[in-house]
């Protein structure tokens, strides 16, 4: 199996309504650039990615952020993951007040390479009070056979190995 996860590269700013710090896209791999937000009901978006170099067939999918909150009071961070035809509410992170890495399976979603390749995510913020929510570094992460092992392991089975 083989493993490729790569940080997102682009940002549309379809939806602006979160505090931009640093470079677009905002996301990527780097402890200065982030977006932050204290504002009741604001979307943030769209993130996509790099063309996977996969091929072969599709184990998981997984998207992950890294994110915190200023208190321990209620409130989260939902995402959302274009998978070509619709927007999936993909639930709340339950952010802490350190910074922390969040995982969500959205194989369901991007079941193909068409869908992995125009993926696009956005987020959506609903604070209890001024709780401030803030978010960095957003990957995609692919577990695929590739298509090479696939054809090998085929061939070892023709051959009665």
């Amino acid at each position: 199996m083989t493993v490729e996860e790569v940080y997102t590269n682009a940002f549309s700013a379809r939806l602006i309504d979160w505090y931009a710090i640093g470079n677009s896209p905002y996301l990527q791999d780097t402890d200065t650039d982030y977006i932050e937000s204290d504002t009741v009901a604001c979307d943030e978006g769209d993130w996509t990615f790099p063309n996977s170099a996969g091929s072969g067939t599709i184990n998981s999918v997984k998207l992950r952020l890294e994110g915190r909150k200023s208190s321990a009071i209620s409130g989260g961070v939902n995402v959302y993951v274009w998978d070509g035809s619709a927007w999936q509410n993909l639930g709340s992170l339950p952010l802490t007040q350190t910074y922390a890495w969040y995982e969500l399976d959205v194989t369901a979603y991007l079941n193909s390479w068409a869908k992995i390749n125009g993926a696009k995510v956005y987020v959506q913020y609903s604070p209890y009070r001024t709780t401030v929510a803030d978010l960095r570094r957003l990957t995609r992460k692919v577990d695929y056979t590739a298509a090479a092992v696939i054809a090998s392991k085929r061939l070892l089975v023709g051959v009665g190995i």
